[in-house]
């Protein structure tokens, strides 16, 4: 065991601090409930997802030692796992919020949880979402130029999902954020409208269709990687998405594409996520995580543009040479 697993062990997500700090989120009356029998499939599917986030942030914070907490989150089925490690990102940024010199998410994500990056990136932004931390600075302290910008797409899904009248219905923009920031927080948004929505395409299109132009890319980019991630769809009506989208069809592309990245990396890739790769661009998972792969070799970090702006773009370009 490192030196910093040891601290970890030692100061990170142990009780009595992880059962108040539960009990102070429970509180918050945002608590999903798991599926139940009167749901349809799609919505079942999406409320299982964010039923596990919340189950393993739980777990997270009642987790005696480092040790036992990487035991709990490789427990989860292959399927859930990048879930389950989306919750420990919930409540390990919580743990590092209150104590600024810790870097519980950070260790995680580039050690034990390197294959789960996406999952737990997006999980320590959904917390910074509900207790009000400025994600910028929190993304900054990760110190990784490309992934961390996933901390701010994490923020603006709690803010889009839980958030979902003054930030979807009323369109509200974050004031703590600038620049290409906005520009992630929409992504997430774009997510937490799938989920709302729960994969219903048509419903999905016609509140993007209601944002300002100038943000509809990047929804549209968020919806991919939700339904592609997440799943929730039938796929005869995802095979509508495409057109539903209509100019910004490459932009909902990326997103799915990404989803395959993370699903490939995560070693877990899934039959909904072969079927939105599919429906959504003719490619296979694996053939669209590659494109993502490949288009992170050599990725500049000194050009005046976030590395992770980049990387997109060039995903983008080669989707749209594609065609």
């Amino acid at each position: 065991m490192t030196s910093m697993t040891a601290k970890i062990s030692d100061s990170g997500p142990v009780a009595p601090l992880g059962k108040v700090m539960w009990k102070a989120f429970a509180a918050a009356g945002e608590m999903p409930a798991p599926p139940t029998v009167v749901d349809d499939a799609s919505r079942a599917r999406l409320k299982d997802v964010v039923y596990t986030v919340t189950e393993a942030s739980r777990q997270t914070l009642l987790a005696p030692s480092y040790t036992d907490l990487v035991a709990t989150l490789d427990s989860y089925p292959d399927e859930k796992q990048g879930f389950a490690y989306e919750g420990a990102g919930v409540a390990l940024a919580a743990l590092d919020s209150i104590n600024p010199r810790q870097h519980r998410v950070r260790h995680l994500a580039t050690n034990h949880g390197s294959r789960h990056t996406f999952g737990i990136y997006l999980g320590a932004g959904m917390c910074l979402g509900r207790i009000r931390r400025n994600p910028e600075a929190f993304r900054k302290r990760l110190d990784d130029p490309l992934m961390g910008w996933l901390i701010l797409d994490g923020y603006g899904f709690y803010k889009g999902f839980f958030g979902y009248q003054r930030h979807v219905s009323n369109q509200r923009i974050s004031l703590r954020v600038h620049g290409y920031g906005l520009r992630v927080i929409d992504q997430g948004i774009g997510r937490a409208i799938w989920f709302a929505s729960a994969g219903d395409v048509d419903r999905v299109a016609a509140i993007i269709a209601g944002f300002g132009e100038h943000r509809r890319a990047d929804l549209w980019s968020g919806a991919g990687f939700a339904c592609g991630y997440s799943g929730g769809f039938d796929v005869t009506e995802l095979e509508r998405l495409p057109d539903l989208a209509g100019p910004l069809r490459h932009h909902l592309e990326v997103g799915t594409a990404m989803s395959a990245r993370a699903r490939h990396l995560g070693n877990n890739p899934t039959e909904h996520n072969e079927r939105a790769c599919k429906a959504i661009f003719g490619s296979t998972s694996f053939e669209a995580s590659t494109i993502v792969e490949e288009a992170e070799a050599g990725l500049p970090d000194d050009v005046g543009a976030p590395t992770y702006a980049l990387w997109r773009d060039r995903v983008l370009r080669t989707l749209q040479s594609s065609c």
